[in-house]
């Protein structure tokens, strides 16, 4: 499907950020699943009584901590988001899970149902393997060229590799290499100290910026308040194939690696 590329680490990190003015200090009254599978560990309504305590991001997931130790976490895969409504006179289509409080309601909506919710009494959480985030203080240019020294595959792979840097997906990945100057194509292990220094630094600011906008939408994804993002106004090469390289006025091309689309400029990213 055309435009569902995300959510990834900006556009979750929003939510994030929005959730937490919304829910935390709040009580859970009630829930309903209109979609059970999208519940894949554990039951919701053992969160009912639980207050929120914390909302945080690990890589692509959004993780609700409540008291009693108890744990939700959601991974919104495509098409995936949680919109805070004060009241439910306003229909919402594709809604699959709704958590309510006395003065609101939180509705996790997802077109295609590929997300999912995990509820841990334990503290367990859902992924085996996170890389590190690259949000982290721990995310040095050292940290990253140990990441990079051995692998033998594109660099923009191993980008979206979670197990290896969580958080980056197709879109960002892209942004983040022609921000660099380095070609998606090449051998990641090949990178130069100071090649792999800019690299660090563009996908620290490339990320901070898509924070500071809300992320980008295409088509389905919104944030908490049911607005758009807004990155999607500062792209530089995604989705521009054809359009003139806002550095050099090169045309952008579009390649595929691994069966996805990259795009890069081929003067400013040799």
């Amino acid at each position: 499907m055309k435009g569902c590329e995300v959510p990834e680490l900006p556009e979750v990190e929003s939510i994030c950020r929005m959730l937490t003015d919304r829910i935390v200090g709040r009580k859970v009254v009630s829930v309903d699943v209109s979609l059970p599978r999208i519940i894949r560990c554990g039951r919701l309504d053992s969160i009912i009584n639980h207050r929120f305590s914390s909302v945080y991001r690990r890589g692509k997931y959004i993780c609700f901590e409540l008291d009693d130790s108890l744990k939700m976490f959601a991974h919104l895969r495509m098409t995936g988001t949680f919109l805070w409504k004060d009241d439910l006179i306003e229909t919402v289509s594709h809604i699959r899970v709704e958590i309510r409080f006395e003065d609101g309601c939180l509705l996790y909506r997802d077109v295609r149902t590929l997300g999912g919710i995990w509820i841990s009494n334990d503290g367990t959480e859902p992924w085996q393997t996170l890389g590190i985030d690259p949000l982290d203080e721990e995310f040095t240019s050292e940290a990253l060229a140990k990441r990079l020294s051995k692998r033998k595959m594109a660099v923009k792979q191993v980008l979206m590799n979670q197990s290896i840097i969580a958080g980056i997906g197709n879109i960002y990945a892209s942004e983040v290499l022609f921000s660099a100057g380095i070609d998606p194509q090449r051998i990641a292990c090949s990178l130069t100290v100071l090649e792999i220094e800019r690299l660090r630094n563009a996908i620290t600011s490339v990320l901070s910026a898509a924070i500071n906008s809300g992320g980008t939408t295409f088509r389905d994804f919104r944030l908490s308040d049911g607005k758009d993002g807004a990155f999607q106004e500062f792209l530089k090469v995604y989705r521009k194939a054809g359009e003139a390289c806002s550095r050099c006025g090169t045309k952008i091309r579009r390649i595929v690696q691994a069966q996805r689309s990259s795009y890069l400029c081929p003067k400013c990213q040799r």
